[in-house]
């Protein structure tokens, strides 16, 4: 570093101390004055309440006074603190010894901060040189590329091809056919990649939203002009119309509610709160429930011994339920669904939801946890959903740093596996894994 600039550095490291000292040391002074403040408060308070009780009230006259001391002089150990009420009766109440003892405390504390402030500044500057490195070097480092000589027809090839992208055409790529500018081709076309693509989900999401608001709407729409022209005198369409519109609004409330926490997860607003749970434990809850309300598909649970695991149990048991939601909606009546928890044999604990459905066709699971996105629509519609809930189950496991394995075969059911990090680990495992169920796997019960 030159000297002159070195110069420089330090009186600029100088005075970012100075003001870190000062503003350090009225920041010590005003909590000073609040401490003691509330300090005097508490006492007049005290010796008031010891006078008045419970009859005490503020509206007392207040003053203070000096008695004669030593040499007919004024100082703190001659203070009394005079108060009276609305009785007129006067009381007196040295102040003079707790006075002194606040000077005391006081002493002993500014000497303290003065000590506190004297080592923050030896040590500030050196502390602001070492922040101020890194700009040094960034600046030495600007300095030294103003001074370089480029290739100005590099500079006027890169803006041509800049110019010549589309943003509406989802092959744009950037090309100059330099050598020297491949990484930064590189950079842009990846990123042009992944803005072609969230543009692409975006406007599929926005289209499939609108589409499922749509239908509800038009059904609603429909039955109250029907029951407008003549279904106020017919009790059956009556009857009919208000089951219709009910189950269309409990549909686009279900709708909006998994927007709503979708928008408020990708906000930040839905962080999870892990704590250590057992899997086992939340597998019984959720199978204890189906088993009860869902009678038309049998139900079994393999989850003997405890599976310790770190995550919200609260969200985990709601991403297990999306799940036994999809086995029975696509699950003829009567068919076997399995919750299973257990450990993996890299000891990663899991829990899992089977079904002998449908299955999902291969070409559909690496898409099947995107919004509104359905496998099959015709069967969408007869079952109902939103298309969301694998959605938000997928959010949920993100948030715990866990992962999901998909084992699907068509005609042979799905099997759902949900694995999370170990207790006390933060496990960043890997994404979505997929492969095929076995038509002997789908006969038995997976072990």
């Amino acid at each position: 570093m030159k000297p002159k600039e070195n110069r420089r550095m330090t009186s600029i490291a100088r005075r970012i101390n100075r003001a870190q000292v000062s503003s350090l040391f009225f920041a010590l002074l005003i909590v000073n004055v609040f401490i003691l403040l509330a300090a005097l408060l508490g006492w007049a308070w005290s010796a008031e309440h010891q006078v008045y009780g419970e009859q005490w009230t503020y509206k007392l006259r207040r003053s203070l006074e000096w008695v004669d001391g030593q040499n007919h002089r004024q100082t703190l150990q001659t203070v009394v603190y005079v108060f009276s009420g609305a009785d007129e009766v006067v009381h007196r109440v040295a102040a003079g010894d707790f006075l002194l003892l606040c000077e005391r405390l006081a002493n002993i504390t500014v000497g303290f901060e003065l000590v506190v402030l004297f080592f923050h500044w030896r040590s500030g500057r050196k502390r602001t040189m070492r922040l101020l490195t890194p700009l040094h070097q960034m600046s030495e480092a600007a300095e030294q590329l103003s001074s370089l000589r480029f290739d100005e027809q590099k500079y006027h090839d890169l803006e041509d091809a800049i110019a010549a992208i589309s943003p509406l055409a989802p092959d744009a790529r950037l090309s100059t056919g330099d050598s020297d500018l491949q990484g930064l081709e590189n950079a842009v076309n990846n990123l042009l990649t992944r803005m072609h693509e969230s543009y692409r989900q975006q406007i599929r999401f926005v289209s499939d939203a609108s589409h499922e608001l749509r239908t509800p709407i038009s059904v609603i729409r429909g039955y109250a002009d029907m029951l407008a022209r003549w279904g106020k005198d017919d009790e059956k369409i009556l009857g009919e119309s208000i089951a219709a519109i009910r189950g269309e609004a409990d549909n686009m409330q279900r709708l909006v509610e998994q927007l709503l926490f979708l928008a408020r997860g990708e906000a930040g607003r839905n962080q999870p709160t892990l704590q250590p749970l057992d899997l086992s434990a939340l597998m019984r809850e959720v199978y204890d429930e189906y088993a009860m309300i869902e009678k038309d598909h049998r139900w079994q649970l393999r989850a003997d011994v405890p599976v310790p695991s770190l995550g919200d149990a609260a969200l985990l048991k709601q991403a297990a339920r999306v799940l036994c939601d999809n086995a029975i909606k696509y699950s003829p009546e009567g068919e076997l669904i399995t919750l299973r928890s257990f450990v993996d044999e890299r000891g990663v604990p899991c829990f899992s939801v089977q079904d002998g459905g449908a299955g999902i066709p291969s070409a559909d699971i690496p898409h099947i946890f995107e919004r509104f996105y359905r496998a099959d629509r015709a069967l969408t519609r007869q079952t109902g959903g939103t298309g969301l809930g694998l959605s938000i189950a997928k959010w949920i496991v993100d948030q715990h740093k866990g992962y999901f394995q998909v084992i699907s075969h068509e005609g042979l059911g799905t099997r759902m596996v949900v694995c999370l990090p170990v207790t006390g680990q933060d496990n960043h495992l890997q994404p979505i894994k997929q492969a095929t169920l076995d038509a002997d796997e789908q006969a038995v019960p997976v072990p």
